[in-house]
């Protein structure tokens, strides 16, 4: 078993040099571990193991300048086996790669002023913190981008970004969204919102904090939004010009119905005239006088029929129908101005009146229009047989409802004691107390 006094010089050598780095990797250690730790007693532990390393190598050393000068007085100094002194060195070797190790995850734990600006620099936003002079305090690599984009140069101060956001129009290559505030489309095609606000610190220390916030996939949404809207609004305005049409030509087959009504009581009456000359007997003209007024009610109608121009206006042809199915038109108040409004209410006309002559055998419509407090109201009723059970809208009558609906309107009906059709449609004019 060979001691360090009976080893070579190359293999005492190699010991020295292990030892004296290790012993360097030590001191490094304790001076990048010096306040880190919350527990003192590893700060000592590196002391105390930096201390042995130094003597046990100061030792070493001074035995090895004996032993090369021949002294004889140390020739019995370290009679330990040499495997034990390079298995001492090894432990050390392996408690400073532990503490390495240890320093490491602590410093990746630890937060400094570098670790939050490598996380800043990591955000997608632009964020900027100014001091109370306007000069940057903290700012991250995205701010500084938009910036330079902006200005052209690096960020200094706050007044900088002030005056290069006041800049922004549609001569630059940075466009000012009008429609919403503070927000600017970038040459990119990116969309950037820009606030900014007073933030302060644990000392009091006021700073300015300049956000710019990435709102590019919104703002693209929203005008894919607002085209859609669009769409769907000229789909709206077919639908209901198309519930128009179905509407108006509902209409008009059942005015068409009622007038073909009327020419079959014409060609009886034009029978029952010609029976009459036929055979003048008085009995029998007594009969057919019933048919004879018929006849005169058809050409009255006809001739009613006659008298209006091709051209006329919705509330016209309603009058004209009206006169030929035979039905007095008593109106008091005037038609909405809004045209659409006004359309609405000749709706609720025409269905009441061919209602009222196919279920209440009416010769009369009496309709009453106000306007008051922003709403026009349109009261129907007729001189004709009473309802025998409440009404419950169908056909003609829920259609008509969800016209009203759409106008933002209210319909009611009343049944008892006798028919009552209103519709109430806001206007938007409020009356002036």
């Amino acid at each position: 078993m060979r001691t360090f006094y009976l080893s070579s010089a190359m293999e005492q050598s190699l010991l020295l040099v292990f030892l004296f780095l290790t012993l360097i990797w030590s001191l490094f250690l304790l001076l990048t571990a010096f306040g880190r730790y919350g527990n003192k007693r590893r700060g000592y532990l590196h002391v105390a193991v930096f201390v042995f390393l130094l003597l046990f190598l100061c030792s070493l050393t001074g035995t090895f300048a004996f032993i090369s000068g021949r002294s004889p007085e140390y020739t019995r100094m370290f009679p330990a086996p040499m495997w034990l002194l390079w298995c001492i060195g090894g432990g050390t070797v392996i408690f400073l790669c532990w503490e390495s190790v240890s320093l490491y995850r602590l410093k990746r734990q630890r937060l400094d002023r570098n670790s939050i600006k490598q996380a800043m620099d990591l955000l997608p936003e632009g964020i900027c913190y100014f001091t109370s002079n306007g000069i940057v305090k903290l700012c991250n690599l995205q701010m500084y981008r938009l910036f330079h984009t902006l200005a052209g140069k690096d960020l200094q101060k706050l007044s900088e970004l002030q005056e290069a956001l006041q800049g922004c129009d549609e001569k630059t290559e940075i466009v000012s969204l009008p429609d919403v505030k503070q927000t600017y489309l970038f040459p990119d095609g990116k969309v950037w919102r820009y606030r900014q606000n007073e933030v302060s610190d644990a000392e009091g220390n006021t700073y300015t904090e300049a956000v710019f916030s990435d709102l590019t996939e919104q703002y693209h949404k929203n005008l894919e939004l607002k085209r859609q809207t669009e769409k769907l609004k000229e789909i709206s305005r077919e639908l209901r010009r198309l519930s128009d049409n179905v509407l108006i030509l509902t209409k008009e087959n059942e005015v068409l119905t009622a007038k073909t009504k009327l020419h079959d009581q014409m060609g009886a009456g034009l029978t029952a005239v010609r029976q009459i000359l036929q055979h003048p007997e008085a009995a029998e003209a007594a009969k057919k006088a019933n048919a004879v007024k018929l006849l005169r009610q058809a050409v009255s109608a006809v001739k009613n029929d006659n008298e209006y121009p091709p051209e006329q206006g919705e509330f016209a042809k309603f009058m004209q129908d009206a006169g030929t199915i035979g039905v007095n038109v008593k109106l008091s108040g005037t038609l909405p101005e809004d045209e659409e409004l006004s359309r609405v209410f000749i709706l609720a006309m025409r269905e009441c009146l061919t209602n009222s002559v196919r279920h209440a055998a009416a010769t009369e419509l009496v309709i009453k229009i106000e306007e008051e407090n922003g709403h026009s109201t349109i009261f129907i009723t007729n001189n004709g047989t009473p309802p025998e059970r409440e009404i419950v809208p169908k056909g003609g009558l829920q259609n008509l409802y969800r016209y009203v609906l759409d106008f933002g309107g209210r319909m009611e009906i009343v049944s008892k004691p006798f028919f009552v059709l209103t519709v109430t449609i806001p206007t938007g004019k409020e009356e002036n107390e």
